[in-house]
């Protein structure tokens, strides 16, 4: 017996109550518009009939811009989407599965799962085509930072012996200028240059810590943290070292819960970002940090699903950052900046991933930068 008819033969004999079709002609859009992965349908003639908010969002294609054009019209700045429908149509599959990554305005991608699938009707009838994308970015994002994590520990040993050797002769180096100083405390010169070595010993320390805390797992203090207290715990500490100059806006949940996390190591990755953002914009700027739940955003893992997340994200008005660049910008020692050491992102996202979440960029030149950390809202399986 074919699919098709078992698929009629099915829908046949399933029971049905009353009131199921009144509810399902009154609800089927409200139902697509909830799903959590984006839904686009093409009739048989390939012209879009309908796209789901969710797809809005990830493809950036707007259902007025999209309905009754043909995909390949409506979403041009995805070409492999065509090239996917084209297969589809010539009869070279009849249901797939690949993995993709949407283009979206301003420079945004997204790791997505594409499903591309034949629409039938009871008769096994094909009527259209339905587009299903799934966003992938957190399993991509994790994913990632396992790569790292596994190149980092292959490194790891080497790096720590490297680093104590080196932070041993340092500590002999900063004496001895320190007993330099008090020999040559009557020459302005003399104490400009041991002060000069004195400054650049701590600045080489506190780059090897860094390093050390790259190279060994971190180990977490868990406790309930209200995020919005270690917010504004940051941004009353980089306001003081900052100065004025710039505008701070906040766009907090109040109903944001607390969650299960270390609150130094939180408080660390947000310095960082807050840092960065002020740094980016120089003299002046809009910083604006938004916080939500984030009700469409999970991660599907081997034991289940994660459950619901919250999302930070750190908005500034700087100079943003090219394509390339924020594709490397959580290697170690990849900086964009004239100083830095390049290690504080690579840090930050090993300590986020390390609660269960993910942290992203989303920048392009001239238009600002993004970074959204998104942290488990109930705690999920091992932490260390």
């Amino acid at each position: 017996m074919s699919s098709a008819a078992k698929s009629t033969r099915a829908r046949a004999t399933a029971p049905a109550t009353p009131e199921a079709p009144s509810f399902l002609a009154a609800h089927t859009e409200d139902v697509l518009a909830s799903l959590g992965d984006g839904l686009v349908l093409l009739d048989l003639a390939g012209q879009v009939a309908f796209v789901s908010p969710r797809a809005e969002d990830l493809t950036g294609v707007s259902a007025a811009q999209a309905v009754g054009r043909r995909a390949e019209q409506a979403f041009t700045m995805n070409t492999w989407i065509a090239e996917t429908l084209h297969r589809l149509r010539n009869g070279a599959v009849g249901r797939t599965s690949e993995a993709g990554e949407l283009l979206a305005p301003f420079g945004r991608r997204v790791a997505v799962q594409l499903i591309a699938a034949p629409v039938v009707d009871a008769l096994g009838a094909v009527v259209g085509t339905l587009l299903l994308f799934r966003d992938m970015t957190a399993q991509r994002s994790l994913g990632d930072v396992a790569e790292r994590d596994s190149r980092v520990g292959d490194l790891a040993a080497v790096a720590a012996g490297l680093a104590h050797e080196i932070k041993n002769p340092l500590g002999g180096i900063k004496g001895a200028a320190q007993l330099l100083a008090e020999e040559v405390a009557g020459s302005a010169n003399g104490v400009r240059f041991t002060s000069l070595i004195t400054r650049e010993v701590d600045r080489v320390s506190a780059l090897l810590e860094q390093l050390l805390e790259l190279t060994r797992p971190p180990r977490l203090h868990l406790a309930a943290v209200n995020v919005h207290r270690v917010l504004n715990d940051v941004l009353t500490l980089e306001r003081a070292a900052a100065g004025g100059g710039f505008a701070v806006r906040l766009v907090f949940d109040p109903s944001l819960p607390e969650i299960l996390a270390d609150e130094a190591k939180l408080r660390q990755v947000f310095l960082n970002l807050v840092k960065n953002a002020l740094e980016a914009m120089g003299d002046s700027g809009t910083l604006t940090i938004t916080t939500r739940i984030e009700t469409d955003f999970h991660v599907r893992h081997d034991v289940g699903d994660r459950g619901q997340f919250l999302s930070i994200d750190v908005d500034d008005t700087g100079p943003g950052i090219a394509a390339e660049d924020c594709e490397r910008i959580f290697a170690p020692f990849f900086t964009t900046k004239t100083s830095g050491t390049g290690l504080g992102l690579a840090v930050s996202e090993r300590l986020v991933a390390q609660h269960g979440g993910t942290i992203s960029i989303e920048s392009a030149p001239g238009r600002g930068t993004r970074v959204r950390v998104r942290l488990p809202v109930a705690p999920s399986g091992h932490r260390g």
